[in-house]
């Protein structure tokens, strides 16, 4: 026993390695780690704005072998932003949905990850996150069926770059593919994370965005043969009953109402009752692959994007590269090709935060019109005043433009 490994072997073959490192066996393979333990894994960085928490996320998320990540970020004023990861991975039993968040609790006693961020697994990321956050918590996950973690962050607590709707270059430099320019924001953040970890599909966008693509990518898997739900009622019974992955509830049902109590109840997730019928009348364009930006930036990603990634990709999201479709889905290039809400040659537009006027109907404006063109000839006759002609309007990003042309009654 004159070396390390022969002194490794010595203890592993008395148990003590394991003693030595955890203080606590949790079940269901996750452990509490002592703190010599933690500490040998401490990473090289900790939580000092928004992208950290990010980052955290989607370790977490690759760590449990998800095939699909989704990040959705809906900013509130200027000092709120509220974040949402949903993922189809190995997901976490629910007796753990809170003791996760202590520290030192990790499920990576033997497999932890060393990457470009440090050493992942020391069970303190959600930990760190906590107690930067003004609140976060496990919305849904059980084995095997996926997890949805939800974050509401105070922006004046923990900062994120100001500017999150500019999209970097991908780039080939060397033989590598580099993400560069831009700020170090959110999208940043997951496409360089996404370029390391090329056999995992990712989606940035606003819960609406995210949930009208969720439900495009089941239809494409299930079609026809998924069961609909019109009782929120009978959507419990059935998840219940069956192991059905997280990415699966947006798409059992057809009812907004139900899909909006299916979103609140699951996810935490609100969306106006407009916008739930936008989702449902397939009015949302779903958001492109993160990968497809990649790829069509980069000969690099070309070669190392495996062809299972390919495939399991939702057809509209490699659809200007035919020679990458399977070939039943050739002939469905569909509307989504014509116009991409996230703009991936230069700026970010988040469903839930641009062009807010554009969801008014043009009758519903004219219907607002009407009472208004009521109520200033019903004012204007006391001072003599009434319309000149019909009033115009202009829809303009989230303003609407009213041009009220008075003229002086006979």
């Amino acid at each position: 026993m004159g070396n390390n490994t022969d002194l490794n072997k010595f203890f592993s073959e008395l148990n003590i390695l394991r003693d030595l490192k955890i203080e606590e066996d949790l079940g269901n393979g996750f452990v509490r780690l002592k703190v010599s333990e933690a500490e040998r894994r401490q990473a090289l960085q900790d939580i000092n704005c928004v992208e950290d928490v990010v980052i955290e996320l989607l370790r977490n998320s690759r760590d449990a072998r998800s095939k699909n990540i989704f990040i959705s970020t809906k900013k509130i004023g200027d000092k709120k932003r509220i974040i949402h990861c949903i993922d189809d991975g190995a997901g976490i039993p629910p007796r753990f949905h809170t003791l996760i968040f202590q520290s030192r609790v990790t499920s990576k006693l033997e497999d932890g990850v060393k990457d470009n961020y440090g050493f992942h697994g020391r069970g303190m990321a959600l930990f760190s996150i906590k107690l930067n956050v003004e609140d976060v918590k496990i919305t849904f996950s059980d084995m095997n069926r996926g997890t949805c973690i939800y974050l509401e962050i105070d922006l004046e607590n923990l900062p994120e770059k100001k500017d999150q709707s500019i999209i970097p270059n991908i780039l080939d430099i060397e033989g590598e593919t580099e993400v560069t320019g831009g700020v170090n924001n959110i999208i940043k953040t997951i496409l360089e994370f996404a370029v390391d970890n090329s056999n995992i599909n990712f989606y940035y966008g606003s819960p609406t965005q995210i949930i009208a693509t969720i439900r495009e990518i089941s239809k494409n898997q299930d079609g026809k043969n998924a069961v609909k739900f019109n009782r929120f009622s009978d959507f419990e019974n059935f998840i219940s009953s069956n192991n059905v992955n997280i990415l699966k509830f947006p798409f059992l049902t057809d009812n907004y109402t139900v899909l909006g109590e299916i979103l609140k109840n699951r996810f935490n997730i609100e969306i106006s009752q407009r916008g739930l019928q936008r989702i449902i009348y397939n009015e949302i364009i779903p958001v492109q692959s993160l990968n497809y930006y990649i790829y069509k930036n980069t000969a690099v990603y070309q070669d190392k994007i495996s062809a299972e990634n390919r495939n399991s990709i939702s057809y509209n999201h490699y659809s200007n590269d035919k020679k990458l479709l399977p070939d039943d889905k050739l002939n469905k290039l569909n509307k989504f090709n014509k116009e991409e809400v996230i703009n991936l040659n230069g700026k970010i537009g988040l469903y839930d935060e641009l062009k807010l006027a554009n969801r008014f109907k043009d009758d519903e404006i004219r219907y607002i019109i009407s009472i208004i063109e009521k109520e200033i000839k019903r004012i204007g006759s006391k001072y003599l005043i009434t319309l000149n002609d019909k009033i115009e309007y202009k829809k303009t990003n989230n303003t609407i433009k009213l041009l009220i042309n008075l003229k002086q009654k006979n």
